[in-house]
């Protein structure tokens, strides 16, 4: 095997002096925000067969049965090594199709490919038994492909990538056909796919060397068919910007793509020594604009030579991009402290308690700072640790899975008229098996592009994941009914097998699951509210409209409605109200035709619905 895998493992720990980070208010203890690791420089897993560790096998609590769709199991339990792939689609139709990296002859995985279910409009298939590929393959990304086809582009062993195909979605046998990399370059792995055009038959992808490419270590590569993969009119491609003059190179997964809006079409890329930029193309992926996000201090960083000690709050690498209607661009990252004291040893530091999760959209202006404290004041953190006990005092953590990124990381972003969808992991205090804590995927939504957000929601909070780690969330960038579909993974074990995890997480059980996110109703529906909400009748409204409200329990109401834009239309506060049904009269006669919000309060509790004014 002509693969020398380099894992990315914690080799030592260390105390430096940071200064104390305050996150939202809450207080960091210091041998939290202070931690120091080390990992081999930009490196990313793509196989394990050259890391065979011995794991003993011990016993795990009995799984409770989870009411989401399970689609599939996995024992290959690194879906990313940073940023997430597109996995899932929900077509027009009302079906779905999803895919992850599936693996279950451990510990070599000579079976790891895609894994792949499709929901037909009333269920899902049966888990799936094998891979789509006929070789070993990893990295799925999954689009629509032609008028009611499917494709997944995956990463091949050796070979470059493979691209498998159908025509009906769903159904039938998969084409497969290698697209190489280019010549003098080993191979081409971890790829993003999408496809465009009203028959989806414009391909394009992203991809990464796997060595030394044009003065790059690695080269981020664009590929490009106009005709369904037949011909590729764009191969090996250094996108202006993206060269050995700007980067020394880059790193696997540390890239995201958004699904295009008409020929409008967008990645962002970022990673602990680069800087986080977007290439963005309006014409179909032939010419390409870069925009820098956050310059980084050492853009052109070199571990055997660039030196750095003032521990810079930079990107992890995990990154998401969704366009809008406009074909504006949303972008949510991962924060990470850094450090690179030693030119000899072939690592860099990270601080693992680094915590808050970033958005950034193309309205705003660039970043020239990644503080966390720097970024709330300027409203643009959107995740965080959660103080679940309330005592003003975060990262209250046994220990962390091994994933290398933020305490809250691992985003997914999509775009729904004028609602932008968010979703991130997160770790849990007080939630852990006695050794490490579990991490949980929240969710949240702006319907005024960043101004402000919903309430974030814990999308696992039912008991039955009190024991999970629930990790590597992707959203459809499309909805289905009302919803948007969430791919994820769990499993009873923080951390991860293939990456070695200390302690040594043994190889178990991954399930992959499909949830619905409520989109027209708004993210705060998933909390067990005190009150119900129902839906303004008539709606459309064209003059008078009302609203039913019933509370669980007797209390106080505060209403407001609000424009797309954010500003506050009415606002009332019904004090000492009962448990009957409350109606809420709005006049709508003066208002402008469009989509507005209203959002029912009580206590710590809130509701939000669309309201339309013809």
């Amino acid at each position: 095997m002509k693969r020398i895998l380099f894992l990315i493992v914690a080799l030592s720990t260390s105390i430096v002096a940071l200064p104390q980070q305050r996150q939202l208010g809450k207080v960091v203890p210091a041998n939290k925000a202070n931690l120091e690791m080390m990992k081999p420089f930009r490196n990313a897993v793509k196989d394990i067969n050259n890391y065979m560790v011995t794991i003993p096998q011990v016993p795990y609590k009995a799984k409770a049965v989870v009411t989401e769709e399970v689609i599939g199991q996995t024992r290959y339990d690194l879906q990313t090594n940073q940023s997430v792939q597109n996995r899932v689609y929900a077509f027009p139709d009302h079906t779905i199709g999803a895919v992850w990296t599936r693996g279950i002859a451990d510990p070599g995985f000579a079976d790891r490919g895609s894994g792949y279910n499709y929901y037909d409009g009333s269920s899902w298939a049966p888990a799936p038994s094998a891979r789509i590929e006929t070789t070993k393959a990893g990295w799925p990304s999954y689009q629509p492909y032609g008028p009611n086809g499917e494709i997944v582009v995956t990463h091949h062993n050796t070979a470059g990538l493979i691209v498998c195909k159908r025509d009906t979605k769903g159904s039938g046998a998969w084409t497969e056909s290698i697209l190489p990399g280019p010549t003098g370059a080993i191979d081409i792995s971890w790829p993003r796919m999408v496809t465009s055009g009203p028959n989806h038959d414009k391909i394009h992808i992203i991809a990464s060397t796997y060595s030394v490419y044009q003065g790059l270590n690695l080269a981020l590569l664009y590929y490009r068919s106009l005709d369904g993969g037949t011909t590729w009119d764009q191969q090996h491609v250094i996108l202006p910007g993206m060269s050995s003059t700007e980067y020394a190179g880059f790193a696997g997964d540390s890239y995201a793509m958004a699904q295009p809006h008409g020929d409008t079409l967008a990645f962002v890329v970022g990673d602990n020594w680069i800087d986080l930029f977007m290439m963005k193309s309006t014409d179909g992926g032939t010419s390409w604009t870069k925009t820098v996000i956050f310059p980084h201090p050492y853009p052109h960083f070199v571990e055997t030579t660039t030196l750095v000690l003032d521990t810079p709050t930079v990107t992890d690498g995990s990154l998401a991009i969704t366009l809008d209607k406009f074909g504006k661009a949303h972008v949510a990252f991962g924060l990470m402290k850094v450090l690179n004291a030693d030119l000899t040893d072939g690592t860099t530091s990270f601080f693992p308690y680094t915590d808050g999760l970033a958005y950034w959209n193309e309205d705003m202006p660039q970043l020239s700072s990644l503080d966390f404290n720097v970024l709330e004041q300027s409203g643009n953190i959107v995740g965080s640790t959660p103080d679940l006990n309330n005592n003003d005092t975060i990262l209250e953590f046994i220990d962390l899975g091994t994933y290398y990124l933020s305490v809250t990381s691992m985003p997914t972003i999509a775009a729904y008229d004028n609602g932008i969808y968010l979703s991130y992991a997160t770790v849990m205090e007080h939630m852990d098996n006695g050794v490490q804590n579990y991490r949980h995927i929240w969710a949240r939504n702006t319907f005024n592009a960043g101004v402000s957000w919903s309430d974030p929601v814990n999308l696992n909070s039912s008991i039955v994941h009190n024991f999970d780690e629930c990790v590597f969330p992707c959203f459809s960038p499309t909805p289905i009914l009302y919803h948007f579909p969430l791919s994820y993974q769990y499993d009873e074990e923080p951390g991860m097998a293939v990456r070695g995890d200390v302690p040594a997480d043994p190889y178990t059980d991954n399930s992959i699951a499909v949830i619905n996110v409520p989109l027209a109703i708004g993210i705060n529906e998933l909390s067990d509210v005190n009150f119900e909400v129902l839906q303004n009748y008539p709606n459309p409204a064209n003059g008078n409209t009302t609203i039913p409200v019933i509370l669980k329990n007797p209390g106080t109401i505060e209403f407001t409605v609000n424009d797309y834009l954010g500003r506050i239309l009415n606002s009332q506060v019904l004090k000492n109200v009962g448990t009957d049904k409350q109606l809420i009269t709005l006049d709508t006669r003066n208002w402008a035709s469009g989509l507005y919000f209203y959002t029912v309060r009580s206590g710590k509790q809130e509701v939000t619905h669309k309201l339309v004014v013809n």
